[in-house]
Formats: structure tokens, C-alpha cells, sequence
């Protein structure tokens, strides 16, 4: 089956089931994991006789014994996935995260880290710095009450009789890499080294790089943001050019994720990479490929009132523009580019 047609099964599943009334009787932990998490996780195909325990033992290196809520086995003898459950309606915090955390720490065999409430399910992977404990975010959250198609396309790669631990956790890593580029552009443009501040002298047709103008350089590095100097580029652009159209950063930023998605996945050569670009009009931007608008592999439109992606005609809301929004869509996209760069 395709992830799209296990989302539309699963579709059917969560509207045939009454959680609302099996919120109402989740009123502790357990009741919470008898009426809301193990039916879910049914829902998804699994077995409690075959894929998961109850109460599973973890053993910490002070000797001290804890009690993991789930674990999910997939049929073997070690917990592949560690789920820890709280009671309906309580507000998942961080506090909760590191609980899962620290059962993952003690646990090597574990790949999948999950913390639900039974109405929100919050997907964890190891860190990508330090592979002993998962990461501080969720690379895909969940929720029964409030979800879309592409939600369900995403869930669906948990669905039992299919699931590839090491494809989703590549899949997390990707989404994890992603996240972390803005907070890495904003470390080195804030506190520059030595090697950007001479790159950008040299850029100057600089010469002689003195102390006085490295510490300029830096002054001016910091004073500036990234998306200023790249509106700064687009706007000459566009005054240059007959239409008009004024490239945001944030559509540039669309670009560079979308780019970076595509690039990440083993059926596209780098090379292909380079065929992507961008083709903005008013009211949207365009991502193809060739430079021909007819190879569109997604557009974006973001305004104050609504920011959607479409994909081969299908609209998919978005928060804002992050990694983490648009690599929800991450198999949506990589099927447009690899349909158009195979031409």
C-alpha cells in the first residue's frame, strides 16, 4: 500500500472510532492507555499479544529499576520504540520529554521515542549531537482531534504491517538537519571567524586585511541581518527587471529548504540540483525546474491571511515558513522533483 491510500485507511479507522467518549473515561495514566493509546496504536496495526509490553523494565546505573508506561518490541525481544503516556488533556512539557529521554539514555536498542497524552502524540530520534538521548524536539507531532491528509501520509510510515524504523528515523534526521540551519546561519553571521570576515573582505576587492577593518567588517556583520541583505539583493533585482515583483527573503528561504530537501535524497545527483530555481509572480512563487514554469515542482503563497504550499494541485497550509513546516511535505516534493528532473 501507498503512504496515501494507508492514510486514507487510517482515515476511515479514527472516524469509525468514538475517541470522544474514550476521552471522557481517561481520567489517570492507565485508563488513558487502555481507552485512547492502544487503540490507537491498533489503529496503526499493531498486536499487544506480538508488538508491545506494558510496564517495561528499565534498568538506570545507579541500579535503581524504572517503569516505562509502553514499549513496543515489533515482534522482537528488545523495546524498538519507548512510549510514554500521561493522563488525556495533560499538557505535554519538557519536564515530560526528559522523563522519555532518560528511559532512551538506558535503553540502546531503543530507535523511536514517543510522548502522548493519548490525544497528541509527539515523535522523538536520537539527537543529531550527542546520539545517547533524543532530540529536544519532535520531528512529527499527531493529533486525533485535529489533523490533516498529509498528517495521516506522515503517520502512515508507523503503520505496522510496513513500518522501516531506519527509513523514519533518516527521515527524522533530515527534518532535525533542516531545523538546525537557521540557528547555525544566525551563530556565524552573529559572531563571524576570521574566514568569513576575509572572504567578505575579498568579495570588497580588499587587499590587505588590517585588524581596524577586520573588527569594521565584524561591526558591520553583526549590524546586519541576513534577511536584510538578501531583500536588499532582491530589490535590485526587481527594480532592474520589467515586472516588478519583489523576491521576499522568506520565499528565498522556501527555496533553499526545498532545494536542500530534494538534494538529501539519493535519487537526485547534485548536478540535478542545480537545474532547480524559481519563477515569482504576484500572489505566488514558484519552484520549478529548467526554468520553465511548466516544470513546477511546488508553489508557495504567503500572505498575512493565509501561506499554503501546492503540490501537483493539492494545497497543504502552513504555519510559517520553517524546515519543520515544509518537510511535512517532504515526499510530496521530492515526487514532483524527481517527475520533472527525470525528464
Amino acid at each position: 500500500m501507498t503512504p496515501k491510500q494507508i492514510a486514507r485507511k487510517l482515515e476511515r479507522s479514527i472516524d469509525n472510532w468514538n475517541f470522544q467518549k474514550a476521552i471522557d473515561f481517561s481520567n489517570n495514566e492507565t485508563k488513558t492507555r487502555d481507552y485512547l493509546i492502544e487503540p490507537f496504536f491498533k489503529i496503526l496495526g499493531f498486536n499487544e499479544m506480538d508488538d508491545y509490553a506494558h510496564e517495561f523494565t528499565i534498568k538506570f546505573p545507579d541500579g535503581n529499576l524504572k517503569y516505562l508506561d509502553m514499549a513496543i518490541t515489533l515482534s522482537g525481544k528488545q523495546p524498538s520504540i519507548l512510549v510514554e503516556c500521561k493522563k488525556a488533556n495533560t499538557n505535554l512539557l519538557s519536564s515530560h520529554y526528559q522523563q522519555l529521554s532518560s528511559y532512551y539514555k538506558y535503553h540502546k536498542e531503543s530507535k523511536i521515542g514517543i510522548l502522548t497524552n493519548g490525544i497528541q502524540y509527539k515523535f522523538y530520534a536520537r539527537s543529531l549531537k550527542d546520539k545517547n538521548i533524543l532530540h529536544e524536539n519532535s520531528f512529527f507531532e499527531f493529533d486525533i482531534t485535529d489533523f490533516t491528509l498529509s498528517d495521516l501520509e506522515e503517520l502512515a510510515a508507523f503503520y505496522r504491517p510496513s513500518i522501516d524504523l531506519n527509513s523514519i528515523i533518516e527521515d527524522a534526521e533530515e527534518t532535525y538537519f533542516l531545523e538546525s540551519f537557521d540557528e547555525a546561519l544566525f551563530k556565524t553571521l552573529y559572531k563571524p571567524k576570521k574566514e568569513l570576515i576575509k572572504l567578505v573582505y575579498d568579495n570588497m576587492g580588499g587587499k590587505r586585511l588590517t585588524d581596524k577593518i577586520s573588527d569594521s567588517i565584524f561591526d558591520l556583520i553583526n549590524s546586519i541581518s541576513y534577511e536584510q541583505a538578501i531583500e536588499k539583493i532582491r530589490r535590485a533585482e526587481a527594480k532592474d527587471s520589467k515586472s516588478g515583483v519583489i523576491t521576499t527573503a522568506k520565499e528565498l528561504k522556501s527555496l533553499d529548504i526545498i532545494k536542500t530537501i530534494v538534494a538529501m535524497t539519493s535519487k537526485i545527483n547534485n548536478k540535478e540540483i542545480d537545474r532547480i530555481g524559481y519563477k515569482d509572480y504576484k500572489g505566488q512563487f514558484k519552484i520549478i525546474v529548467d526554468n520553465m514554469p511548466s516544470k513546477e515542482i511546488c508553489h508557495i503563497v504567503i500572505k498575512d491571511s493565509k501561506k499554503y504550499i501546492s503540490i501537483n494541485n493539492k494545497e497543504y497550509q502552513i504555519e510559517f515558513v520553517s524546515a519543520k513546516e515544509i518537510t511535512k511535505h517532504r515526499r510530496q516534493l521530492v515526487d514532483s522533483a524527481i517527475k520533472h528532473l527525470k525528464k
